[in-house]
């Protein structure tokens, strides 16, 4: 998915677990955003790559996109570092950003390998950037504004 659409998906994750994360709503909210963004950071032109400045040029340049960064084993350590070092809430708002990212690349043709190393990758037919792609993040669009 592009970034809308991932963006698009952040919001109604957060939106659809609002009730079950405690703390701050607007950072819990910011960080969902943030997880449903990040894994893209492997991806030199991507809007977090480029805000990440140095960071994420030298993230795009030591992982391929859709690897390592998309896995699950990346993001496991990712939670426990931060449920550890800051918050339980915080690493769990930003694995449901994270979730609603693989979900919309795993629907996509390209797919991704979130059981990296291993080669296996889960893929679907969606094209990146394709009308059926606008016409589901319309879709999604519509059911944010009918749980506002």
């Amino acid at each position: 998915m592009l970034f809308v659409g991932h963006l698009t998906l952040g919001v109604l994750a957060f939106l659809l677990v609002q009730p079950y994360l405690q703390g701050n709503q607007v950072l819990l909210f910011l960080t969902v955003l943030l997880g449903s963004l990040l894994p893209d950071i492997d991806e030199e032109n991507s809007k977090i790559c480029k805000w990440s400045g140095p960071l994420g040029k030298l993230v795009a340049k030591t992982f391929p996109h859709r690897g390592f960064i998309h896995s699950l084993l990346f993001f496991a350590i990712l939670y426990l570092l931060i449920a550890h070092y800051v918050n339980l809430q915080y690493a769990t708002a930003l694995i449901i950003g994270y979730f609603a990212h693989i979900t919309g690349d795993g629907i996509s043709v390209s797919g991704l390998r979130i059981f990296f190393p291993l080669k296996f990758k889960i893929k679907g037919p969606l094209r990146v950037g394709s009308t059926l792609e606008h016409v589901i993040v319309a879709c999604l669009l519509v059911w944010i504004v009918y749980l506002l």
